[in-house]
C-alpha cells in the first residue's frame, strides 16, 4: 500500500473502518508527524514546525524584499493620520483623559525597552520587541499632534517661545519616519529617555491646569518634578537609588532640571491661556470696560488729545484659572510703560484686562508701537502692533 497513514476521523469510526475511508484519507491528505511518533505517516502528534518554517521564511523573505518600502508607505500614513489627530483635536479638551492614558501606557513600553531590550533573542521576543516598538511610536504621534494645536494658539508669532512649539513639531514629524525613530529608540537609551521626559513635561504643562487649577508657572515645576520622577525609572533600577552616590547624583540632576525650567520659562508658551483680542481707545469705563469708540491697529492721532489710551486685553482660558498678568507698551526696544501685575482669576472661556498710558507724560508721536502681555511669572501671552497715523481731515501740506 505504499506505507501507512493516519487518519484524522479515527475516533470518529474506528480503526477497523479507517483503513478504508474514503473521505480524508487519501495518498495526498498525508500529513507528517514529528520523528519518534511511529516513523513516516504513522499516526501520531502531528508536527505543524515544517509548515510554520516555510511561511515564516517566505514572510522574511518579503520584508527583506519590501520592508523598506511598506515602513516608508507607513511613515507618510503616519503623518497623515497625525495631522487628522491635530485637526480634530483643534479645542476638544474632552480628550485630555484619553492623552493622559496614552502617557502612562507609553511609559510602560519605554519601561519595557529599558528594561528588557538586551533580553532574549527568540522570535517571539523579537515579535513582541517589534509590536512594542511600534505600539510607542503610535502613542508618541497622537500625544505630540493632540498638543500641537493648543501650543500653538498659546505661542507668540514671532517670539522666543515660538521655539518650543517647532521643537515639538519637529518630534511630531520624527516619530512619523518609522525606521530612523525605531533604530534610535531600540539602539539609544538616552534617546528613548530624553523624548520621553520632553514629551511628558510638555503634556504635563497643559493637563496641570486643568486637573489641580494652578499657576501656568507653577505648572512647570509640577511637569518638570513629575516628569524626572516617571523617568527615574526608566535610567536606574531601584535597587541603584539606595546607592547615596547614584541618589545624591539623581537629586542633583532635578535641581538641575528645575533651574533649567526658571531660565527657559520665556521660551514656553504659557498653555491653555492664548490672546484673543485687544481694543484701543482713548475712552472707557473701568467697571463695565465698555468704551465709546475702539480702534484694532490704526489710531488716528487727532484721537489722543484725550490725554490717555486705553488697551482692553481679551485672555482666553478653558478652566477657571489664578492668573497675574503685566501689559507693557513698547517702542522698538524701549519700554513706555509697563503695568503693575494685575490678579485676577480667569473665568472659564475668558477674561478681560485693561491699562492705560497717559500721554502727557508719554506723548505718542506718529510711527510703530506694539503692546504686550506677559504673566507676572515672565511667559509671554501675546503682542500686538499698533500704529498712530495722521487724521483723515488733517492732510499731508498745502498741496
Amino acid at each position: 500500500m505504499g506505507g501507512s497513514f493516519h487518519c484524522p476521523r479515527m475516533t470518529e469510526v474506528g480503526p477497523e473502518v479507517a483503513g478504508s475511508c474514503r473521505c480524508c484519507c487519501r495518498k495526498d491528505a498525508r500529513i507528517p508527524v514529528k520523528a519518534g511518533s511511529g516513523g513516516g505517516y504513522n499516526a501520531g502528534v502531528v508536527d505543524w514546525q515544517p509548515f510554520r518554517q516555510r511561511w515564516v521564511d517566505r514572510l522574511e523573505r518579503l520584508h527583506a524584499r519590501y520592508g523598506r518600502l511598506f515602513w516608508t508607505l507607513h511613515s507618510v500614513w503616519a503623518l497623515l493620520t497625525g495631522v487628522l489627530v491635530l485637526v480634530l483635536a483643534h479645542n476638544r479638551y474632552g480628550y485630555i483623559r484619553w492623552v493622559v492614558l496614552f502617557l502612562a501606557l507609553t511609559w510602560a513600553s519605554t519601561l519595557f525597552f529599558s528594561r528588557f531590550s538586551q533580553r532574549g533573542t527568540g522570535r517571539m521576543f523579537v515579535f513582541a520587541q517589534g509590536f512594542v516598538s511600534y505600539l510607542t511610536r503610535v502613542l508618541y504621534q497622537e500625544t505630540l499632534f493632540f498638543l500641537l494645536p493648543f501650543y500653538f494658539y498659546s505661542t507668540t508669532f514671532p517670539s522666543w517661545n515660538a521655539l518650543f512649539i517647532l521643537v515639538l513639531a519637529g518630534l511630531a514629524v520624527f516619530s512619523c519616519i518609522d525606521l530612523p525613530f525605531d533604530r534610535l529608540f531600540r539602539s539609544s537609551k538616552l534617546f528613548a529617555l530624553s523624548f520621553f521626559a520632553l514629551v511628558t513635561f510638555s503634556a504635563l504643562i497643559f493637563f496641570f491646569p486643568f486637573l489641580v487649577k494652578v499657576r501656568t508657572h507653577h505648572g512647570l515645576y509640577l511637569a518638570a518634578v513629575l516628569s524626572f520622577f516617571a523617568a527615574l525609572p526608566l535610567a536606574m533600577r531601584l535597587g541603584e537609588l539606595k546607592e547615596p552616590r547614584k541618589l545624591g547624583a539623581g537629586l542633583l540632576v532635578l535641581v538641575l532640571i528645575l533651574g533649567l525650567v526658571r531660565l527657559a520659562r520665556p521660551l514656553i508658551p504659557p498653555v491653555p491661556l492664548r490672546l484673543a483680542k485687544v481694543r484701543f481707545s482713548t475712552q472707557l469705563d473701568p467697571r463695565t470696560l465698555r468704551v465709546a469708540r475702539d480702534f484694532e491697529r490704526d489710531i488716528p492721532a487727532a484721537e489722543l488729545t484725550a490725554g490717555r489710551l486705553y488697551a482692553v486685553v481679551t485672555v482666553f482660558s478653558p478652566v477657571p484659572l489664578p492668573t497675574s498678568l503685566v501689559v507693557r507698551w513698547q517702542e522698538g526696544g524701549r519700554t513706555l510703560r509697563s503695568s503693575r501685575a494685575v490678579e485676577v482669576m480667569a473665568h472659564a472661556r475668558g477674561f478681560r484686562v485693561w491699562d492705560a498710558l497717559n500721554l502727557q507724560r508719554t506723548p505718542l508721536k506718529g510711527g510703530r508701537y506694539r503692546l504686550e502681555v506677559w504673566t507676572a511669572e515672565g511667559q509671554l501671552l501675546g503682542k500686538v502692533p499698533f500704529r498712530v497715523v495722521p487724521s483723515p481731515e488733517q492732510g499731508t501740506g498745502d498741496g
